[in-house]
């Protein structure tokens, strides 16, 4: 009985792409394109905000504060980390620069590992720009869901169940995007399924942010200030960087054992 239990759990589905997690070392990647995603993608958000909404560092502090509900010290803390005095805005252009390397440097980073999910063959050199398209489309896509989520609290019931459609359709349609940019000859069959899995794992994200954020902030915005707030936002971004790597991984788990199926 025990030895027909541990088969049927060997041989299932779940512990098949926790397999394959750890044979692609998909915790390590994880790591490594969250502390790319934390360098390239802040930045670039901010930049996106000052430009098309008028708003500046502070004001992405702000709508961080109100989203997850900080006050006192938390929300300084937080305010603190994205004001920058003027007199460092030549050091913030020479960030502004290295995020656009690092965004590049993710962007080639992430195509080459879903490539390597779905047992294709990766970007030719002279493609790897399409990489640095993913990380514009997700800082788009960062930055319309907040604007979005703004509006549909402003706005009562009505605005809250369309405006959550609209997020489901804009998550859907920016990962469509984004995984058909860096993956080209990846099958409609398998980027539709792994669009959907990626919306839902964006709503896991977000319930589990709900809870977790702002504890989190808040005790570490006490302890430690400002960087205390660097590291939950770091945890978030390492939470949801597994996410965007689990979703294909699941997909190409359930593509495999399907064909393996079908051979028989």
């Amino acid at each position: 009985m025990v030895e027909r239990v541990k088969d049927w759990v060997l041989a299932s589905y779940p512990f098949a792409v926790i397999r394959r997690f750890f044979e692609l070392q998909m915790l390590d990647k994880a790591f490594v394109l969250s502390a790319q995603a934390f360098v390239a993608l802040l930045p670039i958000v901010i930049v996106l905000i000052s430009a098309v909404f008028q708003s500046d560092g502070v004001g992405l502090a702000i709508s961080l504060s109100d989203r997850f509900g900080l006050e006192g010290a938390a929300r300084d803390a937080v305010v603190g980390l994205f004001n920058a005095p003027e007199h460092t805005m030549t050091l913030s252009w020479l960030a502004i620069i290295l995020s656009l390397l690092s965004a590049w440097s993710l962007g080639r980073r992430l195509a080459t590992t879903y490539a390597t999910i779905f047992d294709l063959p990766p970007l030719p050199r002279k493609q790897m720009w399409r990489g640095l398209i993913w990380v514009v489309v997700m800082a788009l896509l960062i930055v319309s869901t907040s604007q979005l989520r703004d509006l549909t609290r402003t706005y009562g019931v009505w605005a809250l169940i369309f405006g959550s459609l609209g997020l489901l359709l804009l998550w859907f349609g920016g990962l469509y995007l984004s995984i058909r940019v860096i993956v080209p000859s990846l099958s409609k069959r398998l980027l539709v399924a792994t669009a959907i899995v990626g919306v839902v794992g964006q709503l896991g994200l977000s319930i589990w942010a709900a809870i977790y954020m702002p504890r989190a902030l808040t005790s570490q915005a006490e302890q430690f200030g400002p960087i205390g707030v660097t590291f939950a936002l770091f945890t978030f971004v390492l939470v949801a960087a597994t996410l965007i790597l689990i979703a294909p991984l699941m997909v190409s788990v359930w593509h495999q054992r399907a064909q393996a199926r079908l051979a028989r």
